[in-house]
């Protein structure tokens, strides 16, 4: 493959032998799972019918959103529901922290919601929005993601987005019981805070950096046969600047979305990293990219918001975040003034 930005550097994986890999599991997963090629009349009026009926609720809690805010009524719609299915996580990565300080991991949360009660909450969850954020820990660690997932698609959810590590995507896509993952997940995040494989393996406490990077190039070759959106998730943190930027390069060279995320510790930023010349010389390139039409998630104002830390008011009620026993916090876990109330 040509590349126009990305220049391999030492220590980096190599591509070509990555793509090899790749390709191999793809040609053993693909007969497994459910193809665009193989949806019926049925299944793609089905798949219309739960869009136009998510974008349709979508549009209802925009219009009574900006009704409420207008006359200062707080209690607005989400604009989707983040669900952190469990805390348990297979890496162990140095900047993970749970909003309180501490990382996921380190978390034990025997209360963690069963698949009857987890369906329960999909049934719940979908009466005010139509939009989910499956998250962890490490979500594919639950055996039953399948099937929850199942119900949420059948309930109507619209899009269904993951954020993963990608690390178990190759073992458990040839699994029969996740066959229609990649068909009813509409975004596909993974997680890639660079590309120099030892470095990585430092920041994320494992041995299987390239692995994830193989396992991404895995789902780039499935999205020909499979529609979804596919994105990587970048934890930018002083360490591993170079690094971003190559996994930015990288990322707009193969078309796959690029999302990038200054480090932060419970509600606070990392004041050096934004201080930091060759940070904020990233922040450009970035930005740039953005306006010059490459895939980079949200809009550039959002996107320099995101990226400096800039002043804006926190609304929680527009992005709910459900924990593992099904509780959210109010105003949030991070709150800074007022101590987070449990509510279930």
């Amino acid at each position: 493959m040509d590349f126009t930005l990305y220049t391999p550097r030492p220590g980096h994986p190599d591509l070509d032998a990555c793509m090899e890999r790749a390709r191999d599991l793809a040609e053993s997963i693909l007969p497994g799972i459910r193809q665009d090629k193989e949806l019926t009349l049925r299944d793609r009026g089905r798949d219309a019918v739960r869009r136009a009926r998510a974008l349709r609720k979508t549009a209802e809690n925009f219009a009574v959103n900006r009704a409420r805010y207008r006359r200062g009524d707080h209690a607005l719609r989400p604009l989707y529901v983040i669900w952190t299915l469990l805390n348990a996580c297979n890496f162990r990565c140095t900047y993970c922290d749970n909003h309180q300080g501490r990382a996921y991991y380190d978390v034990p949360d025997p209360d963690r919601l069963d698949t009857a009660q987890g369906k329960r909450l999909l049934e719940v969850m979908i009466t005010g929005t139509p939009a989910i954020y499956w998250c962890g820990g490490e979500p594919t660690l639950r055996q039953d993601l399948p099937e929850l997932l199942d119900h949420a698609w059948n309930l109507g959810y619209f899009p269904n987005m993951i954020n993963t590590n990608g690390s178990l995507l190759h073992k458990r896509l040839e699994d029969p019981a996740w066959s229609l993952f990649l068909r009813q997940m509409d975004v596909v995040i993974v997680s890639l805070d660079g590309l120099t494989t030892e470095r990585l393996n430092t920041l994320w406490g494992v041995k299987q950096a390239e692995q994830v990077f193989v396992n991404l190039l895995l789902l780039r070759r499935l999205r020909e046969h499979v529609t979804f959106k596919l994105a990587v998730n970048t934890v930018i943190t002083r360490d591993n600047i170079d690094e971003a930027g190559a996994v930015l390069d990288l990322a707009c060279d193969l078309g796959v979305w690029f999302v990038p995320v200054p480090v932060n510790h419970k509600h606070e930023p990392d004041h050096a990293l934004l201080a930091d010349p060759g940070y904020r010389d990233l922040v450009d390139r970035i930005l740039r990219r953005k306006k010059e039409g490459h895939r980079i998630i949200g809009s550039p104002r959002l996107l320099e918001r995101l990226l400096t830390c800039g002043p804006y008011q926190c609304l929680t009620a527009l992005k709910p975040h459900v924990w593992s026993n099904g509780e959210i916090c109010w105003p949030c876990r991070a709150s800074s003034h007022v101590e987070p109330v449990p509510i279930q």
